[in-house]
Order: structure tokens, then sequence, then C-alpha cells
């Protein structure tokens, strides 16, 4: 067998020669570098080289090699390329290969990588910004992969694209027109005739079908026609991504921030007002664009303001619980026993009235507060009332300057003002807003401040049917315009069937804000692609045990996620589930890695995750009468339902007998 292989490889060797002893010499270590990749064409590995080379012009690679690791953008050096010049090979062979359609899906650029070989000796190797160096000595590094981007019929695809799609690539070692094409989808029709596009529905359900066989990560990174549409499109100013839960909002957003990222020269920003999903996202990236990874910025929006405010000598950092004791403080004193109470004993409503209103809005008068629209808030305030409810928060911030403490508002309000004194001396490329429906309208106009309305600037990811905070907006508020641009996602790439159906029932869909452009798709209008799923949904008084008793019955609880709506429930179920045995992780220590244990903690931290298995245990609460209450529950209980891939476990505490 072995002298079978070294006969296969030794004719390819020879093949290879025979071609280069054809065209203008390379030099030698070249040509050794050439050869070894040609004889790779036994373990699946395409070469084409430039048929310039070795007088590429700086804008092309010398050789483009497809393989089971993806697609290799290679520059042969005897010294260190100029960035530019690797980039720019980079989106070269990426633009030729836009759009592809292989046997499992549309090709993205998170399959190409730029390697750049240097002959023998050579020392500065390793990553080097948006290439990998390696010597002739070290190509193993790059044609033994550790994991398998590209299957057969998808590197046979590709090569065949590139082959014909330009004269600048010549195959070495392998004919085109010689090897069949795999049989399946993108075969020959009866015509004889190839039409290079594969039909919709069989290509589809192969790629969904090659995801679930794969590892649990490999399915967010499929993209669809709509997707990587919006991914390669050029907005003349700010634009939206929106849809329902689970139809591949964010990772479209990482694409186009990568595609951004390779086509300009400045820092991008990701930003959202979750605290926690940033650094989720910043792993993902990661390990989709890792050349390009050092020039994304993935920051809470109210960290980037902080910062913003101590270097420009305005430190202003915020203590969450005096922030809460001086709250306190004003609603005993004035609040509990007066006109508010009356009208609303929930302190909280009139927390969030402050934060999500007034302050969240920036209003500085008593008139501005009583013109002020109040969407989302839940029962008219007469423009009389208004005034009390203005007393208490001018109460609530002399209670703050007396203590010398800021809140979250008070950090975006004064970014916002140092950003209108003295704009960025440098705007950033691209600014990414993720659950943009979060937002105060404050942070909405910081982000826009930040951002600027220039081309592919700004672009907002959202839906506001998964909107868990009070209050809301319209983006014309902010002074930003949409004017069409953007994409309504509509396909549910996440959840199975069952679901989404479960999901759907909850009365999340009656009122949510569509961000001001264009038709909003709810859940129940959603189309998922995955069949199957399970839901389970237990009622009674021991909740403990059925829980636990339910994640024996997995087959295994890795990528499983507990999710409560407080803090304190979340806390308990991390105790529960220690003492029984079960490894857990809390969600804001989480890093999105796949090991670890049961994923524990609140449905805020688990907005932008998902997980093959959720579980909602009930929760005990005081019955609400007030609309805007009951559907702020709903959306939030829809966000955390729609976290569950395949199995979603849902709780319903019965009133114990007395």
């Amino acid at each position: 067998m072995t002298g079978t292989h070294d006969h296969g490889r030794e004719r390819l060797r020879r093949e290879a020669d025979a071609q280069l002893r054809a065209r203008p010499p390379l030099p030698t270590w070249q040509k050794r570098v050439l050869e070894r990749f040609a004889v790779e064409h036994g373990t699946g590995w395409y070469t084409l080289l430039n048929q310039f080379a070795p007088h590429t012009p700086d804008n092309r690679p010398d050789v483009v090699l497809v393989g089971p690791g993806g697609v290799l953008v290679v520059l042969l050096r005897d010294d260190e390329p100029h960035w530019e010049a690797t980039r720019a090979a980079f989106v070269w062979t990426a633009e030729l290969l836009a759009g592809l359609a292989t046997p499992h899906g549309l090709l993205t650029e998170a399959a190409l990588r730029a390697v750049v070989v240097h002959p023998a000796g050579y020392s500065e190797t390793g990553n080097r910004g948006e290439h990998t160096a390696i010597t002739e000595s070290e190509l193993d590094r790059v044609l033994l992969p550790a994991e398998t981007a590209l299957d057969p019929a998808d590197a046979l695809a590709a090569a065949r694209h590139l082959d014909t799609r330009t004269f600048d690539l010549t195959p070495i070692a392998w004919n085109p027109h010689r090897i069949p094409r795999p049989r399946g989808a993108g075969q020959l029709g009866s015509s004889g005739r190839d039409s290079g596009l594969f039909e919709v529905r069989q290509l589809r359900q192969e790629r969904l079908d090659a995801a679930v066989r794969g590892p649990f990560q490999d399915w967010r990174l499929f993209l669809d026609d709509v997707q990587l549409g919006a991914v390669r499109r050029q907005y003349s100013g700010p634009a939206r991504i929106t849809g329902p839960a689970g139809t591949g909002k964010s990772v479209l957003a990482l694409h186009r921030l990568a595609y951004l990222a390779r086509r300009s020269t400045g820092e991008l920003l990701f930003t959202t007002h979750l605290s926690g999903l940033p650094k989720l996202v910043r792993e993902q990236f990661h390990a989709l664009a890792p050349q390009v990874a050092h020039r994304v910025q993935f920051r809470n929006l109210h960290s980037w303001a902080r910062e913003l405010l101590a270097e420009r000598g305005r430190e202003t950092t915020v203590d969450d619980r005096a922030v809460e004791a001086a709250f306190t403080a004003v609603w005993e004193r004035s609040g509990r026993r007066g006109p508010l109470a009356n009208a609303r004993p929930s302190r909280l409503y009139w927390k969030d009235e402050i934060d999500r209103v007034i302050k969240g809005r920036g209003l500085g008068t008593l008139e501005a507060y009583r013109a002020a629209p109040r969407r989302g808030r839940g029962g008219r305030l007469s423009t009389g009332f208004r005034a009390h409810v203005w007393e208490f928060y001018c109460e609530y911030e002399r209670e703050l300057c007396e203590r010398g403490i800021y809140d979250h508002n008070d950090v975006l309000i004064r970014a916002l003002d140092e950003l209108g004194r003295e704009p960025l001396p440098r705007n950033y490329s691209a600014v990414v807003v993720d659950e943009v429906q979060d937002l105060a309208l404050v942070g909405l106009r910081l982000v826009h401040a930040i951002s600027g309305s220039g081309p592919n600037q700004l672009l907002l990811v959202g839906d506001g049917q998964q909107q868990v905070f009070a209050g809301g907006w319209r983006l014309s508020e902010a002074g930003i315009s949409l004017r069409g641009r953007g994409e309504v996602l509509r396909r549910n790439y996440r959840n199975r069937a069952a679901i989404v159906e479960a999901a759907s029932e909850l009365d999340a869909v009656n009122r949510f804000d569509d961000l001001d452009g264009g038709p909003a798709v709810n859940l129940r209008r959603a189309l998922p692609v995955l069949s199957g799923g399970q839901v389970v949904r237990w009622n009674g008084t021991e909740q403990h045990e059925a829980v636990l008793s339910a994640l024996r019955e997995l087959d295994e609880t890795a990528e499983t996620a507990l999710l409560t709506r407080t803090n304190a429930a979340a806390q308990e179920w991390v105790e529960v589930l220690r003492r029984n045995g079960f490894p857990v992780v809390r969600l804001e220590d989480w890093d999105g890695s796949p090991d670890g244990g049961i994923r524990v903690g609140t449905l805020h931290r688990a907005k932008g995750s998902e997980f093959r298995a959720v579980f909602l245990p009930d929760e005990r609460r005081p019955i609400s009468y007030h609309r805007d209450e009951l559907e702020t529950l709903q959306r939030q209980l829809l966000v955390a339902a729609t976290r569950a891939r395949d199995h979603l476990w849902i709780g319903a505490l019965e009133q114990e007998d007395e």
C-alpha cells in the first residue's frame, strides 16, 4: 500500500514538473513548494498557479490552494510582503468565489485564509496580522489542518469555479475537465450541460443535514442567499437587519464585519446594551476571521462610553448598589406614600420611568417630559400627573449628586455631550449594534454620534419582539433615516419546528416596535427549516426534583442551559444543581466554549446565545394586572424559549395545598 501511495505522489510530482518546465521558470525554492502542493492532490488539494508567477501582480496571489483546510491564498515571497498586498490577494480571490454554490451551501469568506510562504531559513514566521507566515519546510502546518473546512465535493466545486472564472490561474497536476462532478446536488442534468446552479430546495436540505451532523458550532456559520447578499451589499447610509429569533441576524452581522474589515483600513466596532454578549461574540468572530480580529473592538456601549470619558478627563464610574440605595431612599421618603404609589405601587415601574423615559430619552425639562411619547409603558399619564413624576425624578437626581455618584444613563448622556463638544478624531470604518431594540434612546443617539451616517458605517441589528426592557422609540427620534436600507430575515435556522411552535404561542406578538423600516416579521410568520424537536411542559409542586430528573434523562448535558428571570432564582438553581452533582457554569463567567457544565443565568445574560437544550423553571411572582408588565414577561419568555435548538423544558408551579 505504501509503495502504491509513493508511486502516486511521484507521478504527480513528475506531472507538475513537466508543467512547470513549459512555462517561465520559477526560483528553485518556489518550484519545490509548487511540486509539494501538487503531490497533495492525492490528499484532496487542488493547486492553481498564477500564470504570471514569479512576476505576479501585487494584487494577486501566486498560488491558490483548495482542499480540506479551505481555500489558501498563497504568496511566495523572499521577504515580508506589505499588508496591502496580502489583503488585495485575499479580496481578489474572495470576489472570484463570492456566492459560489457548493453541494453543501454558499461558500463564504470564512473558508479563505491568506498564507505567505518563505524560503527555508526565514525566521519571522507565525501569525502576522492578516496572514500566516511559514517557510517551505513548514508546509504541513497548512496542508494537514486540524479541522476539515471543505469536504471533497466542496473543494472540487471551488477549484473548478476558480479555473473557469479567471485566466490568471492555471491548474497544476490536475485536469478539471477530466474529473467527474460529484453525484447529488449540482450534477449534470439530462441535457448534459452544467447550468452552474443547484436546485434550491435540495441544496438547502443538504446544507442543513450537514450542519446537524457536524459539531454544534458549525451550523451557526451557514449563510443563505439573502444573508450573503446583505453581507456584501453596499449601503449608502445607516442600514438595519431584522427578523424573528433564530434567523441568523448576529451571524450575518459578524460576516459583514469581517467583509468590511478586509476592505477598509480603520478600526471597527461591535457594540450592544448587553454586558456579557461582546465577550461571546469576540470568540465567535476570532474563529470566523482571525486575520482581522485585531481590528475589531467588541464593547458594551456603557464600557465604551466610560473609556471615552476617562480618556478626556471626565471619569464616570457607576456603583450599582449605591445607585439602588439612592433610589430606595428617595422612594421611601417621597414615593411610597405619594401620588406615584397610588397610581402604580411598583417602585420598579417608576425606576424604569426614569431610566427609560426621562433620562433614557435625555429629557431636560418638565415641558419636554410632558410632550414625550411613552411607548410600551402602559397606562396614560396626564400632563398634570407628569409633574409629580418630574418632582420625584428631580429629588432622585439631587440624591445622586449629594452622594457623588452616577447611574448608567449619566454615562451615556455625558459621553454624548462629549462627542458633541469634540467628535472622535477618526470615525470607525463601521459600527454594528446588536440587540438594538434594548437600547434607550440616548444610547441610540450615542451610537449614531460614534458612527456617523456615511456609507456602510452603521448597521443596526435587532428584533422588537425580543425587547426585554421597558420603553420604546423610533429611529427617527435619534436622527437616523434608513430609507429602506436593510433586510428582513424570515428563515429560522436555529430552532426546530416544535420549539418555534411553542414559542409562537406566547403572546409576545401584539406590541413590538418594527424599528422604523418596512414590514416586520414576527415569530409566528417565521419559516423554521429544522424539523422535529421536543417540548416538555411540566406542572406540579416539586419542581427541583422534576428538573433534576429531566436533566438525568438527557443523552448529554453539554450545551444545556437553565434560564431564569432573576439573579436570585439563578443563584438558587446553581446551588441545587451543584448539590446534586451537576457541573455548572454561570453565564456571566461563560466564554462561549462548548466545555464546562450546565449554563445557569438570567435570560438577559443568555441573549445572543443558543443551546441544544434549555430549561425554563417557573418562578413564584405576584400576579400583575398591568398589561405592559404581562407583555414584557411574554417577550422575556419568548427570548428564553428561542435559545433552545432541540429540546425545551417549561415548568409551571402549582399552588401547594394549605
